[in-house]
Parts: structure tokens; sequence; C-alpha cells
């Protein structure tokens, strides 16, 4: 049987093109290729999605899954819970899952390494407390791991804060915020006004700040901006210290209330459900107002 040249160059073509790399828009016209979902190489500041529009900003830990719905030149449109979110391709194992799940697709472009995970602060060792929750002797949790990383603004700067100053708090507000993030810059305002009256009523009530800005100077500038009357942790510490970043849900703002001990009283997310800060202010308050 004779071959026809034709043919033998169409498959030759054929072959070809599979061996050659995939590129991204090739990727987003096959939904063949795409994965169930992808993997969070790092963290990622995401746009959430609400009705095909962007509605804010939120991070994404390290090593989360997200549920692929649409991969385009944007980047990929996912599920995070009940929140669709959009991420770029390239903070993502996107190349790896498509090279995993379909061999023959050719070449994959490639990929960032996922950064070596933190390693965790070691365990403190709780406060004796009596059964009325007094702390006896020595500092919190809460004092130690704030220790030598707080500040508070003064005369227009950061000033060091001593954690000892600390040892009446009752409630400490984590306050994950950030200058880039729109929904955040909409209620520090509102966050500080109430701050302001529940600290002369409720001394033993702190919040501390805890930037996810992208750089040192961005964070002052935040807190000099929003007047922010409360403690800031220091933006190296806030960056590194997994201790005080584990409370952090998946989006910003988010508001974490917590004991001297460290434990958590309320929370801006009920697992994957964002409920927002100020159900958390709102807790603070009816507590503090239960003494």
């Amino acid at each position: 049987m004779k071959i026809r040249p034709f043919a033998v160059a169409l498959a030759l073509g054929f072959l070809a093109s599979r061996a050659s790399a995939i590129t991204l828009e090739e990727l987003a016209a096959d939904a063949q290729l795409w994965p169930a979902e992808v993997t969070a190489l790092g963290s990622i500041r995401a746009t959430v999605v609400k009705d095909g529009k962007p509605a804010g900003a939120m991070l994404i830990a390290a090593n989360r899954k997200i549920a692929v719905v649409d991969i385009s030149a944007a980047g990929i449109t996912g599920k995070l819970g009940s929140t669709t979110v959009l991420v770029p391709v390239d903070k993502t194992n996107l190349w790896t899952e498509v090279s995993r799940l379909h061999p023959d697709a050719g070449e994959v472009p490639a990929e960032a390494a996922a950064p070596a995970p933190a390693t965790p602060a070691p365990a403190a060792k709780p406060a004796l407390t009596s059964a009325s929750g007094k702390v006896l002797t020595g500092p919190s949790v809460m004092q130690r791991r704030l220790a030598g990383k707080i500040q508070r603004l003064e005369n227009n700067s950061l000033k060091p804060v001593d954690a000892a100053t600390l040892s009446g708090v009752r409630y400490f507000g984590l306050y994950y915020s950030a200058s880039w993030c729109g929904p955040c810059r909409q209620f520090t305002p509102q966050f500080v006004e109430a701050y302001k009256q529940i600290k002369q009523r409720h001394p033993d009530f702190e919040v501390v700040f805890i930037s996810a800005d992208h750089s040192a100077g961005a964070m002052v500038d935040y807190v000099k901006d929003d007047h922010m009357p409360w403690l800031a942790l220091k933006y190296d510490a806030a960056q590194s210290d997994g201790e005080l970043r584990r409370y952090c849900g998946n989006g910003i703002p988010c508001l974490v209330l917590v004991d001297p001990q460290g434990r958590v009283v309320s929370d801006s997310f009920e697992g994957d459900n964002y409920v927002g800060p100020g159900k958390v202010l709102d807790d603070a308050q009816r507590l503090l107002a239960a003494r």
C-alpha cells in the first residue's frame, strides 16, 4: 500500500505540534486539559469575584487547594469553599497538574518551586490561671508571643512597646489588613472609631494590627494615614511569625478575638464562610460588657 506524502506530512506535523510547548491560550481553549483543582505555591493575593466582577481581595495561604472553574489569560478562576477567586497562573501548580494528568499534551512551561513551609515557633507554655481565668504568675501566652515585636504610633512614628504593659488585657483583637485591600480601607476608619469608644470603657481590650502590605513603608503609611491608635506588629514579624499568622483566615480584612492564652473566642471566618470583622467587633463588645 502506498503512503501518500501529504498524509506523512500531516502526521509528522501533528506529532511536532504535540511535542512543542503548550501555551496558556491553548490550555484555556481546551477544558479537557484542565485539572479539577490546583494548589497555591505560596501566599497568593487573590481577587474576590462576585457576579463576574472584582469585589475585593483576599490572601490565600500556601498549599491551599483551589477548585478550577475557568482558565483564561487573566488567570485561574476557582472556588475556595463558597468564595469565587481569581489567582495568577504562575502562583499555582497548574502546569505540573496538566503535565501529570496529560503527559502527551506536550511540554509545559516551567513552574516556580513551592517555598519551604515556615518552621513553626516553639509552643509557648501557658501561664498558670485560677478557676476564674485570672493569671496567677508570669506573662500570658499572648504577652510572650508579642514580646519585642510590637509598636505604637507616637508623634508620627512607630515606637516600641513593652509587652509587660499588656498584663491586664483580657481580650486581644488580631487585625489582619493591608493598604492595598479596598474592603480593609473601608472598614479600618470605622474600626478606629469603635476602638476609641471601647478602649475608654474597657482598657482591658487591645488590638494588634498584623500587616499584609507588600513593604514596611506601605505598612507605616497605612498606620499613619488611618491614624491607627492600637498596637502594630513589626513588619518583619508580620511576615514571618507563624504563631501569629496562623490565626488569619483566607481573606482580609480579618479580625480574630483571642484570650490571654491565645484561644480563639471569635473569628471573621466560620470554616470557609466569611462573616466579616464586624461580627467579631460585636462579640468583643458583648463579652467586655458582660464582665
